[in-house]
C-alpha cells in the first residue's frame, strides 16, 4: 500500500510541475505555434473511462520537423486494484498543413500494463500497442489544450480512449 502512494504522490507532484512548465518554447510567434525541432513539451493528462479517471504525463521532444518521440506514463487507481501504463511514443506531426495554433499529429504507444488487483478480482499485467491520433491548440503562448484519442490493438487493453 506504501508503495502505492508514493507512485500516486510522485504523479501528482509530476502533473503539477507540467502544469508550471507547459510553455512552448521561448522566441517563438503565437501565429507560429506548433511542432518544430528542438521542442520540448511536457502535458499533463486525464482519461476517461467508465470506472475511474485515468491521470498522468506525457513528455515529447521534436527530433526533425515532423517527428517526435517521448513518453507517456498513465495510472487507474479504484477500489479493486491500480493499473500503472508506462509507454514510448512516436508521432508524426502535419506541420505541412500550416495552420496557425495548431499541431495535428498520429503516432503509436508501445507500452507494459501493469496491474495490481485485490483477491478476489481478476486482470492481467503485458505488452500493449496503441495507435493514436491527436491535436494541439495553442491559446496563447504558454497555455495549449491537447486532446488525444487511443486505439488500442494489441494486448489485454483493447478499445478506444480519449485523453484531455
Amino acid at each position: 500500500m506504501k508503495f502505492n502512494q508514493s507512485i500516486v504522490a510522485l504523479l501528482v507532484l509530476a502533473l503539477c510541475m507540467s502544469m508550471a512548465l507547459a510553455a512552448a518554447p521561448m522566441g517563438k510567434k503565437y501565429a507560429r505555434l506548433q511542432f518544430h525541432k528542438g521542442d520540448k513539451f511536457l502535458t499533463p493528462q486525464i482519461g476517461l473511462n467508465s470506472y475511474t479517471v485515468p491521470f498522468g504525463v506525457n513528455f515529447e521532444t521534436a527530433i526533425t520537423e515532423n517527428i517526435g518521440v517521448g513518453g507517456t506514463v498513465m495510472m487507474w487507481l479504484w477500489s479493486h486494484g491500480t493499473i500503472i501504463m508506462p509507454s514510448v511514443d512516436g508521432a508524426y506531426h502535419f506541420t505541412r498543413l500550416d495552420v496557425d495554433k495548431l499541431d495535428l499529429f498520429a503516432g503509436a504507444s508501445l507500452g507494459f500494463a501493469i496491474f495490481s488487483a485485490k483477491e478476489g478480482y481478476g486482470g492481467s499485467s503485458g505488452l500493449y500497442l496503441s495507435p493514436f491520433v491527436a491535436g494541439r491548440y495553442w491559446f496563447s503562448e504558454k497555455m495549449a489544450v491537447s486532446l488525444r484519442l487511443n486505439f488500442s490493438v494489441l494486448g489485454d487493453w483493447t478499445g478506444v480512449g480519449g485523453l484531455l
